[in-house]
């Protein structure tokens, strides 16, 4: 995502998408599919930030406005592991919306962000995520067909939309008959996935 101020999405999820592939398959050009393997960071505060660790880096977005049933998502932070402690206190913990805990070291590495950091917070979940990402490319927009498997063996199947037009991520969704689908985040998804429940006045935006 190359915009600063970030792109807006749309997100459908589902286990028979595959008619919905084909008709965006129709109308924009397909990529060869990439399989990856992830760590998301779920926070019970929010769901307006999108943490996850892919290829060594943590990736973090923040969702910053909604324009109808889009999101905007906007980029604040790639970052590589080992990951310095003044990153996780300022970018990290803030953004999940949970206090920052004692930091006893001048950086972490993946397995210590995760052993150290993450897991021992009771409002923090890190979930293994294995994705077949599928691209697609349009003049306007950017979309995505992906397979979602998490550990203990729950699938699901997304197709998103992204665009920095807001309008042109609405002519998408009415070309591919999306219009009456509900836009559910990664985030959000996720959460349904592993079932973990918000935290008493937690903030969905």
């Amino acid at each position: 995502m190359s915009n600063p101020l970030g792109r807006f999405e749309f997100r459908i999820w589902g286990n028979h998408l595959n008619p919905y592939r084909d008709r965006l398959a129709a109308i924009a050009a397909p990529s060869q599919p990439l399989e990856s393997a992830e760590t998301y960071i779920l926070s019970r505060a929010t769901d307006a930030a999108n943490v996850k660790i892919r290829a060594g880096l943590l990736d973090v977005k923040l969702m910053t406005e909604q324009v109808g049933r889009r999101e905007r998502w906007r980029p604040v932070l790639k970052g590589e592991f080992p990951l310095d402690s003044r990153t996780i206190v300022e970018q990290v913990f803030p953004n999940l919306g949970v206090a920052t805990p004692h930091i006893a070291q001048p950086s972490y590495t993946h397995g210590e962000f995760i052993r150290d950091l993450m897991r021992p917070n009771r409002d923090l979940a890190p979930v293994e995520v294995v994705k077949v990402r599928h691209g697609f490319t349009s003049e306007k927009y950017t979309a995505e067909f992906v397979e979602v498997g998490i550990a203990g063996g729950a699938t699901s199947e997304t197709i998103e939309i992204e665009s920095d037009d807001p309008a042109a991520v609405l002519r998408a969704i009415a070309k591919l008959g999306l219009n009456s689908h509900a836009n559910i985040n990664y985030v959000r998804h996720l959460k349904l996935m592993t079932g973990m429940a918000p935290r008493v006045g937690a903030s969905a935006s």
